[in-house]
């Protein structure tokens, strides 16, 4: 089904969705609650929830007849012969030979025969592609993807990952990346008179920060016969199967990652959050508001009506320079109980925009609504909803490159890819995002 034909069905679902919600809210005010009206509500939550899902598909399939659709130009073998031997030899890489990139050029040719047919010891492979194998082998085993594979994989998490398409994405060919942090400020001296003595300041100080990235792994395994018979684009099947397993996996790891042996999300930061202002706030503590009321959105008093201030002081807390790029974030069972809540005019709070940015074309008071289903249902003290400027305050390092190790030996008939890559994140800016706490 079109991105267009889903976007049409996704606006008549909020528009059915919000009739069946205010007739359960009239039936709550005259104190006659009906479960039929509560079903009709909750399925029409669902519906929405369902052509959402559908549509960041469409949209992810439209990105993905863009990505590997053909052979590289030549005038890219020099920039792609760059990063690829940056990626594994671990330095950056300023120019490099013409014989250098006759051998990458090889070497890109000789990869996919390799994974279809080159034992781990390469007795398959005719002696002229073991050759030329030999330009990407890692001393630890296996071989380095060529540049065009890695970036499909990447290109791939970009269209289906939405901590990526928000947060600040930085390449690397190292195994970390240091970020400097100007946290404290000057301290004025005050006003003096013209031969009045001056005392010392402080001197700001500047600190750095550092992002290690860890290691994350995938092992897609295909027949032999399958291989060898196939019409196949062994490298396009490999970097979708290692794409889909990385998306899962990191994105958990941006949410709630606890930092060891993998990147630390911002939730991480929850247990330590505070309720103080960013003027007076330590740095590398995340500020948190509540909602007003325990495990639930609060109500005007003696209404049904939704009470909006709190959301309210959220925006607010948030300083101008960040709210340009700002969204909220959140579940997909949050974001419908959020769809119900009205104002004491009765108005929703919840509005519905274009569907070409690829998020779910929802926003809260104006702010888009992006879905990370890794962030908590609402309960009683949860974090469950965030608010801010993820590009300004959330870092994703990538490690160039990626590594495939062929295993033909420990699952007969089964060949192996043991691919591995390297990521890390954290936040880099505690003011730039505001964390959601469903408490009084």
């Amino acid at each position: 089904m079109a991105s267009n034909d889903i976007a049409a069905q996704l606006a008549q679902a909020f528009e059915d969705f919000k009739a069946a919600n205010d007739e359960r809210l009239a039936a709550l005010e005259k104190g006659r609650p009906d479960p039929l009206i509560e079903a009709k509500v909750d399925k029409a939550n669902a519906d929405i929830a369902r052509l959402e899902a559908a549509n960041d598909e469409a949209l992810r399939q439209i990105g993905r007849l863009t990505v590997g659709g053909g052979a590289p130009e030549d005038g890219d073998l020099k920039a792609n012969t760059r990063l690829f031997i940056a990626a594994r030899t671990g330095r950056p890489v300023d120019d490099v030979t013409q014989a250098q990139i006759e051998q990458y050029r090889a070497y890109r040719g000789a990869f996919n025969a390799y994974l279809r047919n080159g034992g781990q010891r390469g007795e398959l492979l005719p002696d002229g592609i073991r050759a030329e194998l030999s330009v990407g082998s890692d001393p630890d085993g296996g071989y380095w993807a060529p540049t065009e594979t890695s970036s499909t994989v990447i290109q791939r998490l970009f269209e289906t990952s939405d901590m990526r398409s928000l947060a600040n994405v930085v390449t690397i060919s190292t195994d970390s990346l240091e970020l400097p942090n100007d946290t404290n400020s000057s301290t004025s001296g005050g006003w003096v008179g013209e031969t009045e003595s001056r005392s010392e300041t402080n001197t700001p100080k500047v600190g750095v920060q550092k992002i290690v990235v860890h290691e994350q792994y995938a092992e897609p395994h295909i027949t032999q016969k399958l291989l060898d018979d196939a019409a196949i684009d062994v490298e396009a099947w490999l970097g979708g199967k290692t794409a889909d397993i990385l998306i899962r996996t990191e994105n958990t790891a941006f949410v709630s990652g606890n930092g060891s042996s993998k990147p630390r999300g911002f939730l991480d930061y929850k247990s330590a959050s505070v309720t103080t202002a960013d003027s007076s706030r330590a740095w590398g503590v995340l500020q948190h508001l509540t909602i007003g009321a325990s495990g639930a959105f609060p109500t005007v008093s003696g209404s049904t009506a939704s009470d909006p201030d709190k959301l309210l002081d959220v925006i607010a807390a948030l300083k101008p320079a960040y709210r340009g790029g700002a969204v909220w974030t959140m579940n997909r069972a949050t974001e419908a109980a959020v769809r119900k809540l009205k104002d004491a005019d009765g108005r929703y709070l919840v509005g519905m925009g274009g569907l070409g940015d690829a998020a779910a074309g929802f926003s809260l008071f104006g702010f888009p609504i992006r879905t990370m289903e890794d962030m908590p249902d609402i309960a009683a003290d949860s974090f469950s909803m965030a608010f801010g400027n993820f590009r300004m305050g959330y870092t994703i390092v990538d490690r160039q490159g990626i590594r495939v190790l062929r295993d033909p030996y420990t699952s007969k008939p089964f060949v192996k890819f043991y691919t591995t890559k390297r990521v890390g994140g954290d936040v880099t800016n505690f003011d730039a995002i505001k964390l959601v706490k469903f408490s009084a």
